[in-house]
Formats: C-alpha cells, sequence, structure tokens
C-alpha cells in the first residue's frame, strides 16, 4: 500500500510514537542510542534498544534473532546503508506495510478494516493513535480481547504526542472521546482453497499471488447455490466443483458446499464412477491396441473368459452386443471398458494413472480390475487436473494454486491420441444411448464432457473441458448417503453445464476439430462393424492415427444381408438383446452357452418343481435340444437329482455337455 494512501493521521501519528527525529537522523538516532547504551549497561543486558524505524524494518525483513549488542551493530549499520539507498518516505512505507496490528492483521489498510470497517485513509485522528500503538505489543493490546490495555496505551501515546506538539486535536478532545475500536471480519470468500492453499506451504514469498478468479468464484458459487437448492429434495446435500485453466493449470474456481470449512469436498477421495474410462482407451489408443473404429463384445460373458469371478453391468441393464469404441465409451458401457482393460493389462494400466495425478492411495490390490468402473477413489481436483492434460494434448502437471508453484511436466499421450479421445467426448450422438439426444451434456458449443456415478448412487462426477478450461464437478452427500437413485447426469451434469455457459458467455471458446495430418487421418467406415464399408452401407467417418485405419472390407460380416458374428457373441445372439437380428457365422462351431459343462445344480423340496428349471442356449437359437438322448418337449428343463447329458444339434453340428443336480 502507497504511503500517500493510508491518510494523513496514522504515518505522522505513528512516527511521533516510534522514531520522532525520523527525518532528522541517517538511520540511527544518536541521542536516544547514548541514553539506552547507558540504560543496558547499568542493566548489564539489552533492555532498551533506542530503535529508529529505518533499523525496526531491517529487523523486520531479517527474521527473528536473539537480542545482543552484536545483533544492534548489526542492525545499525544495515540501517545507515538503507538511508543512503531509500527516501524516507520509501522507508516508512515498507515499515508500515509489515508491521503487525494483532489478530493476523498485517498492514495499515487490513488493521483499519479490521477495527474500525473502515480504510486507512479514511482514519480519524484518534483512531490512528490507536492503531499506531498497538503493533508495540499486539498479543496484550488485542483490542478484541483487551480493550482496557489497548486503551490506556492509546491515552498513553496521547500525552506523548502532546509532550512533543504533535497532536493533531487538543488533548482534552481526544482523551475524553477515545475511539471504540469492533470486530469487522472480512467476508469469508473461497474458505476452502485458501485452506487448502494454506497446507500447501507455498514458500516463494509474501504476499502470496494466488490463481483464483474471484469473478469465476463468485459466479460459480451462485451456480452451486442454485443447483444444490433444486437437487436437495431429491436427496443431495453437498457438491464441488473446480476449474482448471487448461494452458497453465491454474485453479480459476474452488467451490465447496455442505460439510463445513473442516470438509473440503474438492480434495476429498471419493469413488470415482465411470470418470477413469477416458484414460483407459486413449492408452488404448495410443498404444494402438484399438482404434475409435475397433468392435468390442457388450455381452453377459464376455468377461468370463477374463475374470471368472467377476460380473459387470450396464446401468441400463441391456447388453449391445458389438460396438465399437466410440459407442463404448460414449454410452459409458461396463463390459468393454473391463474387457480393454485385460487387453492393456489391468496392474500396468493402474500404474500409469499416477502420471496423470491421480494418488489412488490402496494400490492396485485394494482395488482389483474394478477400478476401472469406480471403485478407486478419486477428488474433483485430481479430475480436474488430469482432464486438463488430456486438453493439452497429453501433456499431465499438477492444478496450481499460486502462479509460483514450479510445473512439472511430463508427456503421457500424443496429441493425435488425445485430438481422437476428445472427439469422441465431444460427440453427443456416440452417448444416445445411454443419455438420449437432450441431456445437459449436449452443448451447443463444441465441449467434452464425461460423467461417473459411483455404486449405490453415492457419488455424482461430470468433468469436461472447452479450449480454455476443464471444469469438474461432484455430487453427492459428505456422509455417504446415497442420492436417491440419480444417474451424474442428473445429480451433477446440469451444474457442470450451467458453469460451461457461464464461461462461454464470458469468452472461452469451444475446442477445434481435429486436423489430419502425418499422423492422424480420417477415413469413412461402416456405422455397424467400423470396418471398410459395403455398396450401399450406411457410413460415418472415423479418425485414426496413421496405419491403424481398417482394411477389411465389411462384406464379409454378412451372408444374406444378415450381419454374422463370430462365436464369442454367441449367449448375446441368442438372447432377447439381440436388436440387430445378428446370428453366428455358419463357420462358427455350434456350442451350448448354458448351461456350462460340468455345472451342478441344488434341488430345494420346500420350492414346487415348476419353480426349478433351467431354460438351455446355443449359439444356434434354432437348435433342437436332446436331454439323456430324449427329445426336449419344451424350452425348459425340470430339474430332477442325478447326472444328465444335454445335446443341441443342428444341421450336421451337434454340441454336449453334462451337469448334475443333487
Amino acid at each position: 500500500m502507497a504511503l500517500q494512501e493510508m491518510g494523513p493521521w496514522l504515518p505522522e501519528t505513528t512516527v511521533g510514537i516510534e522514531d520522532h527525529r525520523f527525518y532528522q537522523h541517517h538511520g540511527i538516532d544518536v541521542i536516544s542510542l547514548i541514553g539506552a547504551t547507558l540504560r543496558n549497561v547499568r542493566q548489564g543486558q539489552v533492555m532498551s534498544g533506542a530503535s529508529t524505524i529505518t533499523q525496526q524494518l531491517i529487523k523486520l525483513t531479517s527474521g527473528k534473532t536473539p537480542r545482543s549488542f552484536q545483533t544492534k551493530l548489526r542492525e545499525g549499520l544495515a540501517a545507515l546503508k538503507l538511508e543512503r539507498m531509500w527516501s524516507k518516505e520509501r522507508i516508512l512505507q515498507e515499515y508500515l506495510n509489515r508491521l503487525d496490528y494483532g489478530n493476523r492483521r498485517i498492514g495499515p489498510e487490513a488493521a483499519a478494516k479490521a477495527y474500525f470497517g473502515k480504510s486507512a485513509k479514511d482514519l480519524s485522528a484518534s483512531e490512528a493513535i490507536f492503531l499506531a500503538g498497538l503493533p508495540q505489543s499486539p498479543t496484550r493490546l488485542n483490542p478484541w480481547r483487551n480493550a482496557g490495555p489497548a486503551t490506556k496505551r492509546y491515552q498513553r501515546n496521547v500525552s506523548h504526542l502532546q509532550r512533543l506538539g504533535r497532536l493533531p486535536l487538543p488533548i482534552k478532545t481526544l482523551q475524553q472521546f477515545p475511539p471504540t475500536p469492533s470486530r469487522y471480519d472480512p467476508p469469508s470468500r473461497a474458505q476452502h482453497f485458501v485452506e487448502a492453499l494454506r497446507s500447501r506451504k507455498i514458500t516463494s514469498g509474501f504476499p502470496i499471488n494466488t490463481s483464483l478468479d474471484l469473478a469465476m468464484q463468485d459466479a460459480v458459487e451462485r451456480l452451486m447455490a442454485l443447483h444444490i437448492a433444486a437437487v436437495n429434495p431429491l436427496g443431495i446435500g453437498g457438491s464441488a466443483v473446480v476449474v482448471v485453466e487448461n494452458s497453465t493449470g491454474l485453479i480459476r474456481a474452488y467451490a465447496v458446499s455442505g460439510g463445513g470449512l473442516a470438509m473440503d469436498a474438492a480434495a476429498l477421495l471419493r469413488s470415482s464412477g465411470s470418470t477413469l474410462k477416458p484414460f483407459l482407451y486413449l492408452s488404448a489408443l495410443d498404444r494402438r491396441v484399438l482404434t475409435a473404429a475397433s468392435l468390442l463384445p457388450d455381452t453377459p460373458d464376455a468377461i468370463s473368459k477374463e475374470y471368472a469371478d467377476y460380473d459387470p453391468k450396464n446401468y441400463s441393464g441391456r447388453y449391445y452386443g458389438p460396438v465399437r469404441v466410440r459407442e463404448a465409451l460414449g454410452n459409458s458401457m461396463n463390459v468393454p471398458a473391463v474387457l480393454t482393460l485385460s487387453r492393456l493389462g489391468a496392474r500396468d494400466f493402474f500404474a500409469s494413472l499416477h502420471d496423470w495425478g491421480f494418488s489412488l492411495p490402496g494400490g492396485f490390490d485394494a482395488y482389483g480390475a474394478g477400478f476401472i468402473l469406480g471403485n478407486a477413489p478419486v477428488s474433483a481436483l485430481e479430475l480436474a487436473g488430469a482432464y486438463a492434460g488430456i486438453a493439452r494434448g497429453g501433456l499431465a502437471f499438477a492444478p496450481r494454486f499460486s502462479p509460483s508453484e514450479p510445473v512439472e511436466l511430463q508427456k503421457v499421450a500424443s496429441r493425435e491420441a488425445c485430438d481422437i479421445l476428445i472427439d469422441i467426448l465431444s460427440d453427443n450422438a456416440a452417448r444416445t444411448r445411454s443419455f438420449g439426444n437432450a441431456s445437459a451434456l449436449n452443448m451447443p458449443q463444441r465441449t467434452a464432457v464425461k460423467t461417473g456415478t459411483s455404486s449405490g448412487f453415492r457419488d455424482g462426477w461430470c468433468v469436461g473441458f472447452s479450449r480454455d478450461h476443464t471444469v469438474s464437478v461432484w455430487a453427492g452427500n459428505l456422509d455417504s448417503r446415497p442420492m436417491g437413485e440419480l444417474l451424474a447426469v442428473r445429480s451433477s451434469a446440469p451444474l457442470w453445464a450451467a458453469i460451461m455457459r457461464h464461461l462461454y458467455a464470458r469468452g472461452d471458446q469451444p475446442l477445434p476439430r481435429p486436423s489430419e495430418s502425418a499422423n492422424l487421418l480420417r477415413t469413412q467406415i461402416a456405422a455397424e462393424t467400423g470396418l471398410l464399408p459395403r455398396d450401399g452401407e450406411a457410413t460415418i467417418h472415423e479418425w485414426f492415427l496413421t496405419g491403424t485405419q481398417p482394411t477389411e472390407t465389411a462384406a464379409s460380416w454378412y451372408q444374406n444381408n444378415r450381419l454374422t458374428l463370430p462365436s464369442e457373441y454367441a449367449v448375446w445372439c441368442a438372447s432377447p438383446h439381440n436388436h440387430l437380428g445378428a446370428v453366428l457365422r455358419p463357420s462358427e462351431r455350434l456350442t451350448i452357452t448354458f448351461p456350462k459343462n460340468g455345472a451342478a445344480f441344488e434341488w430345494n423340496p420346500a420350492l414346487a418343481p415348476s419353480r426349478q428349471q433351467i431354460v438351455p442356449t446355443s449359439s444356434d437359437a434354432n437348435g433342437e435340444w436332446f436331454l439323456n438322448n430324449a427329445p426336449l418337449t419344451g424350452p425348459a428343463i425340470p430339474l430332477t437329482r442325478g447326472e444328465h447329458s444335454l445335446t443341441v444339434k443342428s444341421g450336421s453340428q451337434s454340441a454336449s455337455i453334462v451337469f448334475s443336480v443333487y
């Protein structure tokens, strides 16, 4: 704060009280020093320093040092040097701005607002005299706790200034009408951000320039309050939002609702839902394990071949059969994600998430393959930082609370793979099966976004970005109560969309579309299979890393214009989920898909026989069934104790298994 902004009274009264010959000496007040030296010699220790304002400034900037003759000598020599370099006005200004007025109020502006609710330039003469005495003993003279001693010090200072002939008003007026300090706490703004910043222990010096954009912070808090009021009747009591500037990683907004100051939901680790899936598919794209057009089986038995004891399902309860990676990610399908995880190597991919900034404190063994579907914990802050890394083209570094915090760059993915992933996350048509065409995720501007809902509906996530900012939103209850079966598209996505609309209104730019290059190309493919299209077939355009585009034509996947699928789709083809009317390829071996060979069932005498039946399925829905070599008369097999053989025949093929009932 500039000296001229401190008002007419405080600088001069401080000089009168602390160093009335300030404008006459050159850093050391020889007269005062001689008197203090005599007193100290008589006492045998440093009792009085006679320090000038210049010496006190040296002490304030040097930190705590022991009181000794040697220390006083060093401070005196430094004061003489400083006086030759700076003007008196500069020295006084720097001194006042560093004074501790108690209650962690540093400088006259903070003190004036804390005790009198006004700016330093508006202080009256009596208020200035009152404040000028506080730095002499900030704790003992604390006006909020010790009003009596503070007022006595004021009266002493009035008398002192009167003896010096420096009173701005008649002494009787100042003595009879002392000022009455009060408590004016500043408005609490971004409290969780401030506490998080404190915990980081930034040592770059004070004051600390923070990353926060207060106008954006206020807008986010206002939108959050409106959202919580709207969804609170649906069982949501808390939320957290982190907004990160993509280019710099600086945190521009950090807002928390619910739980009080003690609970920082923005940094709290919560079940991740599906928010880690984009990093999985990005790794698969970048490593050329998959392309955006690769077909993955979304079927009830696809995972059992990889994880025998794991049976993930989609939230919709449906299985969609062969799906392209674009559809699998856009609709957040679970089976294709776990299958992709097995192809990458679950443990290796889990370890790679640390490169994006996820802490994942339990380690892989604590979560198993289920971490990709949401049982591993993340925070809104971690998600904002990681998704901003995707927006930067695979360049990861931690979100920053201050421009002075260092940046540790790590290239985690290629720019081209990120371009493909961003194109998927920005494609509203790719997610319509799960979210419909008019969800909160459908922004008019090209915007990447991903939601996530944890098991039990305890956490709702929505994370996405424009060209300029990444917005991470969590919604739920800090005591982990379920939210009333709300998916993230209703619990957190509306708030995310409202914040994105605000950012676009204030100048954010939409994401640019990918551009073809030596490493990235756009190719026409068949919409159903992701292969090169047949004549007259419905097509779409897809992005590929150069060299990964399809070379096979879709013609080999059809017979009589009907989609034929390999044996891994046998169970799905025979199920009611087969919306494509697909059949198994004629060359595929006939198999019994249920029950499995060697299966065992338990007969329950308490249940009626009509409730103890199984319905067998095979890779050919039109196969003919035989139980113990006798034709089945209906679709179901009544269970009876013993060992049984089951056979299905189709044309020249047959398949048999054995099962038992005990």
